[in-house]
């Protein structure tokens, strides 16, 4: 397990806390995953929900390697990043609905068709090759078919994450008010929050509504989610230097940003107040973005 620690570490450019991070964290969440699945016996849903920056990838990326290597089980993992809306069918719905929709980000920017199909086919026991979608968010885009994702079958785990996976929709009267100055000025009507939230009433429930275990990510506030989400562009800037396509790459600068996660304010602090109530696993961060503590619910 030392070896697969070291090269999981090196793989991903992570500094030597991260070691701890594992042996506080990442090892008892896997341990109760491991759990789960053999209560259940076949393939098992998990969300992993986070605002952006909680490092919803890497635990992703690590409890899929580490299940593969302690236990020779296949888990996929499913972001629901790379389920976004291309940006052809943002702008239109944009035009149809309202013009934030044409972001991508927010429920009602996310191909739920193609999401529920995915995971009924990895649930359902089948055998093969299945290909899943892939969204670069330096391109805005949907990638072209040929350049997918192959996941092998059957599938024991899959680990679905994202920013709002499992989020339940808002009490009607908390839309009234505007929750920023984005909201204020470019949904005074509410048009955009309606609708963003009768998606989550709907068809994002029945997507959600395949998932067994939530386990959220919890930030200490919605204050922090600029500084990490920053860091997460540079990140992603430093990755793409060497790309042959670079000149079609655009990263956001700080005030583009300060825009951008205004989009993802009201939903965010939301989750902050409703899904400790329901989630199976609170991992829990600092401002520094260091472990704070680990709650499992063994209700």
């Amino acid at each position: 397990m030392d070896l697969f620690l070291d090269e999981f570490i090196a793989n991903e450019r992570l500094d030597g806390s991260f070691r701890g991070l594992v042996s506080e964290a990442y090892r008892p969440i896997a341990e109760r995953i491991l759990s789960w699945k053999a209560e259940k016996g076949g393939p098992l849903v998990v969300a992993i929900n986070g605002a952006q920056g909680t490092g919803k990838s890497t635990l992703s990326r690590f409890l899929s390697d580490f299940f593969r290597v302690s236990a020779g089980l296949n888990a996929c993992v499913l972001s629901l990043d790379d389920l976004y809306l291309s940006r052809a069918d943002r702008l239109a719905l944009g035009e149809q609905v309202h013009p934030s929709l044409a972001t991508r980000g927010v429920p009602g920017t996310h191909d739920t068709d193609l999401g529920m199909d995915l995971i009924k086919t990895f649930i359902s026991g089948a055998e093969g090759v299945v290909r899943t979608p892939r969204f670069r968010k330096e391109l805005d885009d949907r990638v072209e078919a040929s350049e997918w994702y192959s996941v092998d079958l059957p599938v024991d785990i899959v680990l679905f994450e994202g920013w709002c996976v499992s989020c339940r929709a808002e009490s009607g009267d908390s839309l009234s008010e505007a929750i920023n100055e984005f909201e204020a000025e470019s949904d005074s009507e509410g048009v955009w929050r309606g609708y963003v939230n009768a998606c989550l009433e709907g068809v994002y429930r029945d997507l959600f509504a395949l998932v067994d275990h939530t386990i959220m990510l919890r930030v200490p506030s919605f204050d922090c989610i600029l500084q990490w989400r920053m860091e997460q562009e540079d990140k992603l800037r430093l990755q793409c230097e060497s790309l042959a396509d670079g000149a079609k790459h655009h990263f956001m600068s700080e005030a583009e940003l300060r825009h951008f996660i205004a989009h993802f304010e009201r939903l965010t602090r939301w989750m902050l107040k409703d899904m400790p109530s329901f989630a199976d696993i609170l991992l829990d961060f600092n401002e520094d973005r260091s472990f704070r503590g680990l709650k499992i619910n063994d209700g």
